[in-house]
């Protein structure tokens, strides 16, 4: 019972600040970027110029990522894109576009 006591004692805060630290990690950020949509290609990659520096930005994208409103956006379209750097590249988690909300604000109040 005693060498319980002992191991309970060492091991529990050992895991739970390894359990902290785990948490701490998988907290990440998200960067956003906006720009203009370039084009879709194959479903998997998202081409968006930058608004700022008129940089093209390559964007996996998959079945996870979420579309504002729930569709791709066309070639033209202005989005707002939520991505983390996975594995060296930027994946996509959240694709708003802007435009369409623009046109959907306008036609509501007919």
């Amino acid at each position: 019972m005693k060498t319980f006591k002992r191991m309970f004692i060492f091991i529990f805060p050992a895991l739970l600040l390894i359990w902290m630290a785990h948490t701490s990690i998988a907290q990440e950020r998200f960067s956003s970027l906006t720009g203009t949509v370039l084009e879709i290609r194959m479903r998997m990659w998202l081409d968006v110029q930058s608004e700022q520096d008129k940089a093209v930005v390559n964007f996996r994208i998959g079945r996870n990522t979420r579309y504002t409103p729930q569709r791709y956006p066309f070639a033209g379209e202005k989005v707002k894109v939520e991505y983390l750097i996975h594995k060296g590249g930027p994946v996509a988690y959240t694709v708003m576009i802007l435009e369409a909300q623009k046109e959907d604000a306008q036609q509501s109040p007919k």
